[in-house]
């Protein structure tokens, strides 16, 4: 079981994950695709402030976060294939069909979708639960940029 902080934690590497992940496709690619990979850098880079900022607030209101479920294996998992994924890119292995690169992206962006749904329990605040589907709305709309 993880603590709320960890939790935060994570979902913060994963956004900052997701950040390097897409800097790295953005290097691989020249075009549009470097350009769309670019912006979407930016935008994880931006999530992970804001749950960076989620973390610190939360130590001042604890009500926002006692009831972030304990269980952060489904998390876990994603920082694992984030993490893989990153370092695939940066040996080469997404390289040669941008069509390709951007569904595999696309694909990890409905599972990064889903980890913020996952790490909420059924009685979380309002404002929480309004800021981890925000997050989740933003990841569908990645998804929604990169499909084809």
């Amino acid at each position: 079981m993880a603590s709320t902080f960890q939790l935060l934690e994570k979902a913060e590497e994963l956004e900052l994950l997701a950040e390097r992940l897409y800097q790295a496709l953005a290097a691989r690619f020249d075009g549009d695709a470097s350009g769309l990979f670019l912006r979407l850098a930016g935008e994880e880079a931006q999530h992970a402030a804001r749950v960076r900022l989620l973390a610190v607030r939360s130590r001042h209101d604890r009500r926002l976060v006692s009831a972030l479920a304990g269980d952060s294996r489904f998390i876990d998992a994603l920082l694992d294939e984030a993490g893989q994924s990153l370092v695939e890119v940066q040996a080469g292995g997404w390289d040669g069909d941008v069509r390709a690169a951007v569904a595999r992206a696309a694909a990890l962006e409905r599972r990064f979708c889903s980890a913020h749904a996952q790490m909420l329990s059924a009685d979380a605040h309002p404002e929480l639960r309004r800021f981890f589907d925000q997050l989740a709305e933003q990841d569908r709309g990645h998804a929604e940029l990169l499909a084809p």
